[in-house]
């Protein structure tokens, strides 16, 4: 009997500890911060930085900012990392993050951040109901909160972007730089990321990217 007792208090104290541990990663507030597509995601990393060494590596930069690394972002089969266990947010499964970077040349220059999540992407859309998705390609990718700015633009001025084509399916206009919020179902995975394309200078990818050094 008194095995048996034992058995079930250990029991409950795992219980208890999966379910403060799947908690606190719900506190989180990265989903949210990144859906801004602006420098403070990177704040917030820092921030967070204790909680999410549990799940993943974590690099400190500037005092207070971080990022998560990967190998490669130049790399297609390298710039990602899953988490060591999934993060959870509302009904949504965070299970890695994606950083990419392109360089296309006259196209312009491509950069991608944000999670890897494990929902379908009709849920992951209905959870972030709150964002104005734009239907780019049905079932298969949406954007938000599409930004736009000229070279002639302050650094840090950005306009809203009305424009009928946006979005990484169409190439920047000549002398701007797009930015918005990208949700992607892709053969492997599902991506709920930002991005920032066209012309990106130097002084405005320390901006808005200061994670790349």
């Amino acid at each position: 009997m008194s095995s048996q007792i034992n058995m079930v208090k250990k029991f409950i104290a795992l219980f208890f500890m999966f379910y403060s541990f799947i908690a606190s990663a719900e506190k989180l507030p990265l989903i949210d911060s990144l859906t801004l597509c602006t420098p403070s995601f990177f704040k917030d990393v820092y921030a967070n930085k204790e909680e999410l060494e549990k799940y993943t590596d974590i690099k400190v930069f500037n005092q207070n900012q971080a990022y998560i690394p990967v190998e490669n972002r130049t790399n297609l089969d390298r710039n990602y990392v899953y988490f060591k266990t999934p993060m959870s947010y509302k009904n949504l499964t965070i299970t890695g993050y994606y950083d990419s970077a392109m360089d296309l040349g006259k196209i312009g220059k491509y950069y991608f951040w944000g999670f890897i999540i494990d929902n379908d992407i009709n849920q992951i859309k209905e959870t972030l109901k709150e964002i104005n998705w734009k239907n780019m390609e049905e079932n298969l990718l949406y954007i938000g909160n599409p930004m736009i700015r000229s070279i002639n633009d302050d650094t840090q001025v950005w306009h809203k972007n009305t424009g009928t084509v946006v979005g990484v399916k169409t190439i920047p206009a000549p002398d701007t730089t797009e930015k918005l919020l990208l949700l992607e179902k892709g053969p492997n995975m599902t991506l709920l990321i930002c991005s920032i394309q066209g012309v990106v200078t130097p002084q405005l990818l320390k901006q808005e990217r200061p994670d790349i050094q």
